[in-house]
């Protein structure tokens, strides 16, 4: 594990990396946003949005971190998704931060080569999408009493039917995890498909 960390060592981030990093990450959080216009007036489907996320992402997140194969990539993009996503709630914040760093450990150990590595990193990397959920654990009265304050009327009553049970925060986790794998297989495919065969990645 010592020279798998020492390599990582002069693989620093160039501007040229952060460039890409940041231009990856904004391609991300525009997709976020979309997806989140579609599905989150509908309590059902925002309750999804960590697996649906994750499955239609993946190419996304695969892209970036194989394009830029230093550590930093994926703890960037995670970073401006939660700048964006958490309202800076400790708690979701501190999830999404952990997430990243996960999906960063696992590309290290894959030695920024193995494919395998990549699609387990973006697993981990998908359950920072189900942060703000996670504060149910921690903290259920007060999200749902800052849910019927943002939202209110048939959508707050709606959420607040679908996540009053003990286990929904696991199941929010749950989807989170088939959603990465999901993603991680279409994402897969889809580079080797369009990006390998024209030197992309």
């Amino acid at each position: 594990m010592g020279d798998i960390v020492e390599k990582s060592k002069t693989k620093k981030l160039t501007v040229k990396d952060l460039i890409f990093a940041g231009a990856f990450a904004a391609i991300y959080l525009i997709a976020v946003l979309a997806i989140m216009m579609l599905v989150g007036t509908v309590p059902i489907l925002y309750v999804m949005c960590p697996g649906i996320l994750g499955v239609l992402l993946g190419s996304i997140y695969l892209l970036s971190v194989t394009k830029v194969r230093k550590f930093g990539t994926a703890l960037i993009i995670e970073l401006l998704f939660a700048c964006i996503s958490t309202g800076f709630d400790p708690i979701a914040f501190t999830v999404c931060v952990v997430s990243a760093l996960l999906a960063e450990i696992c590309i290290l150990i894959g030695r920024y080569k193995s494919k395998l590595w990549y699609a387990i990193s973006y697993v981990f990397f998908n359950i920072g999408t189900a942060a703000n959920f996670i504060r149910i654990f921690f903290a259920k009265d007060a999200y749902i009493e800052n849910l019927q304050k943002r939202a209110g009327g048939s959508f707050a009553d709606g959420m607040i039917k679908l996540l009053s049970p003990w286990w929904s925060w696991i199941m929010i986790i749950g989807l989170a995890v088939v959603g990465g794998i999901i993603g991680a297989f279409i994402g897969s495919k889809l580079i080797k498909k369009h990006f390998e065969k024209v030197e992309i990645v």
